[in-house]
Parts: structure tokens; sequence; C-alpha cells
């Protein structure tokens, strides 16, 4: 009984909480000011009279740069640094915010922005079904000053708009873009090998890969090969980092394009450093393959820049035999992957039976002389790598098992792109190309 008592004493407390509570949202409720928060950012938005200079840095690497000016009506309309088309051509879209879990900016038709994402490699040459894994829904972080940043609603891509000024937008309208984009690529086409001297003697290696937007020093000291490297994306003078790169304690952040004498600078520590050109690579491929680069990715394709006869012609006849084998498979990329750790070097071929891919893994050790000369010697198949050994033969068996190789930089003009080279010692006249990433 005194139990019961009580329980009810509880529930009568309780519920003449409930009737006198403070109520948790007083004013406005959730919902009215979620709607005054998009008002906000949507007011921000279309008030800057001359546009937004904006940077997004997707997910997976690089980066990228925009001027776009939001309309009262919905519609905006962009330039980018994606392509010779986006930095001259403006396309116009729609856009709107909307509260998705918060309040949030989406590009709701296709612009330049889809472009990064669109799943197709073709159109950008992403991963399929991700594309470079960016978005196009971004969610608002945080407004300071002149500057609004955003996160990308399902990949975490970071965008950040930065109120353009009067001469910034007359610079885009007369595509100030276009011609800072080209001024750089045609500089670093010619001049492929550049370093600075940030303090001390020694030669850091800048890298400058327009391809995958990335920046990087090396520099080899006490016979340690170190590395610090960037996504960046093109300015209206020049590329800005999307995290400052740094030796012995001096970060650069962003370069600047010197039009007049056609080269490139910095400033670190209130001082000018200008970037110099050497007519030959600061450092050896060797020293860097596992360190700052860990993959060569040999493409799909015929021929490709780099690639010798007699490795088109071994290509052609594995991938046929392959073809025509029981299994009907087709022979896409191959990627070899370093681990300088373990002196291991895995080979992956891309197959395709019809519109499924599979992997097909060929391992090897090496060794390596101080002159940067391989010897790789293959390890035991299993899986998918066992059912094409035979097809693979002409480029494994008969050449990667048997010859030692160099590892060298190939300049492909055509694209600028400094890409990774094989070269077999014994037969010269093999010789194998790929992306370096």
């Amino acid at each position: 009984m005194k139990k019961y008592i009580i329980y009810t004493l509880l529930s009568v407390g309780l519920l003449a909480s409930c009737k006198k509570g403070v109520d948790p949202a007083p004013g406005e409720r959730p919902e009215e000011r979620t709607e005054a928060k998009l008002k906000e950012y949507n007011d921000a938005l279309t008030g800057s009279t001359n546009g937004w200079v904006a940077y997004l840095y997707p997910d997976g690497g690089s980066g990228f740069s925009f001027y776009m000016k939001f309309s009262t009506n919905n519609r905006v309309t962009m330039l980018a640094d994606i392509s010779e088309q986006s930095t001259q051509d403006v396309h116009e879209s729609s856009y709107r915010l909307k509260s998705v879990l918060a309040p949030s900016l989406l590009f709701d038709t296709y612009n330049y922005m889809h472009i990064l994402a669109d799943p197709a490699p073709e159109v950008n040459g992403g991963v399929a079904g991700w594309g470079l894994y960016s978005d196009f829904e971004f969610s608002f972080d945080k407004v300071s000053g002149d500057t609004i940043t955003l996160r990308g609603n399902l990949l975490d891509s970071k965008l950040i708009l930065i109120k353009a000024t009067a001469a910034q937008a007359e610079s885009y309208n007369n595509k100030g873009l276009n011609t800072l984009v080209n001024d750089i690529l045609g500089y670093t086409a010619e001049n492929q090998y550049l370093f600075v001297n940030l303090g001390d003697a020694t030669q850091v290696q800048a890298t400058i890969n327009a391809s995958n937007k990335i920046f990087t020093l090396n520099w080899l000291k006490d016979n340690v090969i170190s590395t610090s490297s960037s996504a960046f994306a093109f300015t209206l003078t020049g590329i800005v980092l999307k995290e400052p790169v740094e030796y012995e304690g001096k970060q650069i952040t962003e370069l600047t394009w010197d039009a007049a004498n056609k080269q490139l600078y910095t400033t670190v520590g209130g001082e000018k450093v200008i970037v110099q050109v050497s007519p030959t690579p600061i450092l050896p491929l060797h020293l860097l393959i596992g360190v700052s680069y860990s993959n060569i990715i040999v493409p799909y394709a015929s021929s490709y820049p780099g690639w010798s006869a007699d490795f088109v012609s071994r290509r052609a006849a594995a991938a046929a035999t392959m073809l025509a084998g029981p299994y009907g498979l087709r022979l896409d990329r191959m990627q070899f992957q370093f681990d300088v750790l373990s002196s291991r070097l895995t080979i992956t071929a891309d197959i395709y039976q019809g519109g499924n891919k599979f992997l097909a893994d060929f391992p090897y050790t090496y060794s390596k002389t101080a002159d940067g000369i391989y010897k790789f010697t293959a390890g035991n198949l299993s899986g998918n790598a066992s059912l094409i050994r035979d097809n693979m033969a002409p480029l494994t068996t008969q050449r990667l098992s048997v010859d030692t190789f160099t590892l060298d930089y190939f300049f492909d003009s055509a694209s600028g792109q400094v890409l990774g080279q094989f070269k077999s010692v014994e037969h010269p006249e093999f010789t194998f190309s790929g992306t370096l990433n």
C-alpha cells in the first residue's frame, strides 16, 4: 500500500512538472529558427555584389577553384579550373538552400561541380561509381567575416567561399583564370625539374602535378628522403595550397606567378623565394618511388606516351590470348605498387569478364643497386593471377622476371605530365610508363 502511494505521488509530480515546465526553446520554434538561418545564409550568398571565389577540396584529393555568383531567383553562374572550357565559359545552373540534418547549400542541377562527382570515369578520369569523391551538397560549417566554410554532406569535401573583390570579378569575367592556368601549364611543360632553396644549400625538389593537382617538396639529407605535399587549386595569381608544405620549419602556402619574368615565387618568413629551374631531375625517381610515389599506374590503352613498340605488341598479345581464353577476360589497367620497407612490388591487373571487374595480383620481391637498377623476382601466384599466368607471360615471365630495369621520369609533352617509366637494361627497346601516384 505504501509503495502504491509513493508511485501515485511521483506520477502526480511528473504531470505537474510537464504542465509547469520551462519551454526548452522559447520564442521561435526549431523549424522557424532553421528557416531564419537558411534565409540568413541565402542573403549572404546573394548579397555579395562581386560574387565569390571558391575552393573545393574533394575527399579523394586534388583541389579546384571556382568563381560563383548567386542570384535571388535560385540561379548560380560559375567558372572553374577543371578544364580549358570551364576556365572561360560561364555555366549557369540552379541551387537551393534546404535543411538536410543541417542547413545546406544544394547545387541541384548539373554544373561544373558535378563533373568532379560524375561516376563515369571517362568524364573526368575519376573512379567508376564515385568520380573524384567530391560533393555537390554541402552543410554550412562556419561563417567568419567574408568567408563561409562548408562540408560535403556525403563525402565530407571541404568548400570555402570568400567574397570576391570588384577587381577579381572583372578579372574572372575577362578570362583571367584561363590566362593564368595556361601560363602555369606552359611553364611547367617547359620546365619539368623545379627546386627551391629554403634557408640552406639543399636543393628542395618542387613538383607541380597539374593532373592530380598536388604540389610536393622532396629533399635528400643524410641519405634520407623526406617529402611534404598538399592539394592545390589555381587562383588568379598562381596556386593556393589546401595545407602548408614544410621544409625544416619553413612553410609554403601558395605560389605566385610573375608574368613579366615568367617565373613562380613564394614568400617564406617575409622573404621572396624564387622557384628555380634545373636542366636535370633534382632527385632520381628510384629514390622517390615508394616514398613520394607509391604506384605507377599503366592505363588501359593500345598505346601511350613512353610505351615502346615492343611493349605495345607484348601487351596486345597478352590481351588477345586472355580474351580468347576460356573465361573471355579483358585486360585493363595495371598498377605497379612498391613497398620499399619490404622490397616488394605487387602488380595488380584489372581484368573484366563482361561488366564484372576482378583483380589479379602478381607478387615480386626486388633488389636495387645504388645506381637504381632493379632486379625483380617473381613470387608464387594464386587466385585470379594463376588463371592468367600464361596469358601474361609476354610481359611477366619473358621480361619482368628475367631482365633488370631502371626507373626514370618520362615527360609527356602533349599533356605536360611527368610519368614514371620502366626501361629494360638487357632489352632497351622494351619500355613502358604510367602515371605516378
